[in-house]
């Protein structure tokens, strides 16, 4: 692990260390920490103490500490048995080990991925006006 942290476009917030602001990590960011705010990056390990508080957008992302807010995990979320999401989840594929808690909203990718699709590919309708009012309900039964 410590090779990893020390290759160039990684960083490591260590524990007690409280980091408030947007991260854009080009590799691996690992978080004993605290982080509180915005983190783009490739992977993401959450250590067992480790805290993220804010949006997170990354390919893989390893939880065995807390998130909280917004994750997504484009190819893999792995939460741990000590793991805890709390917030919106997204991922490509997911993985929750006996333990390890998801509190909010989940939703794979390919979903979404399919729901753009299909909006982009929507057609707007022609509605003619007269049908955008409801009838008077006594033609409709009849009586009047």
């Amino acid at each position: 692990m410590t090779q990893d942290i020390e290759k160039s476009g990684n960083i490591l917030i260590g524990e007690g260390v409280t980091m408030t602001g947007s991260l854009s990590v080009p590799g691996k960011a690992t978080i004993n920490g605290w982080l509180k705010g915005e983190l783009e990056a490739d992977e993401l390990v959450v250590g067992p103490e480790g805290n993220v508080v804010g949006k997170v957008v990354v390919r893989i992302a390893d939880i065995h500490g807390s998130t909280h807010d917004s994750i997504e995990a484009k190819e893999h979320l792995i939460i741990r048995s000590t793991g805890q999401v709390h917030g919106s989840a997204i991922y490509g594929k997911i993985e929750i080990a006996r333990g390890g808690t998801i509190v909010g909203q989940v939703s794979p990718t390919e979903l979404l991925v399919v729901s753009e699709a299909a909006r982009a590919a929507a057609k707007p309708l022609d509605v003619k006006p007269e049908l955008t009012s409801l009838p008077d309900i006594s033609r409709v039964l009849g009586s009047e």
